[in-house]
């Protein structure tokens, strides 16, 4: 199924601890799993509901997304389902290099052709992919990494 929403600003965030989940059950079709990512959750949770509706509650997007359709999350303060296919294609590696002994960008698009870059930083698209993976190939080739995070982006174009 298509996103809900065509347009989000910025990167995907969690609902809201305090957010009613039963406006996040309305959104479950009778025998599809739906993801709700939750911020404050401990773990992943079911949560069941009339009419065979199911939804995965919890904190790690990446989990919900291996394991649901559809996801939501929040777009301002609205609760939005958005297909998995789609966050996935958001999920990337944001590196720091060290300096100053910085790749030249010729060898990094050879590495990663997806890779989008800023001085001193890459965002490597990595999907449902392993973070490792990327942080073994800078280490095989001795790309200085300083600092990573996992970070959902929009590409544009």
């Amino acid at each position: 199924m298509a996103p809900l929403c065509a347009m989000f600003p910025g990167s995907p965030a969690p609902l809201r601890p305090g957010t009613p989940l039963t406006s996040v059950v309305r959104l479950a079709q009778p025998g599809v799993p739906l993801g709700a990512w939750v911020r404050g959750c401990k773990r992943l949770f079911v949560l069941r509901a009339p009419g065979r509706r199911k939804v995965l509650v919890g904190p790690d997007l990446a989990a919900l997304l291996r394991r649901c359709d559809r996801v939501v999350i929040r777009d301002g303060e609205v609760a939005v389902a958005f297909a998995a296919s789609v966050l996935v294609g958001w999920r990337v590696l944001e590196v720091v290099l060290g300096t100053p002994f910085l790749p030249p960008p010729a060898q990094l698009r050879v590495l990663f052709p997806r890779l989008r870059s800023a001085p001193g930083t890459l965002a490597i698209p990595i999907g449902l992919g392993s973070a490792e993976e990327a942080l073994a190939i800078c280490a095989r080739e001795r790309v200085p990494v300083v600092g990573t995070r996992i970070a959902y982006e929009i590409a544009s174009g």
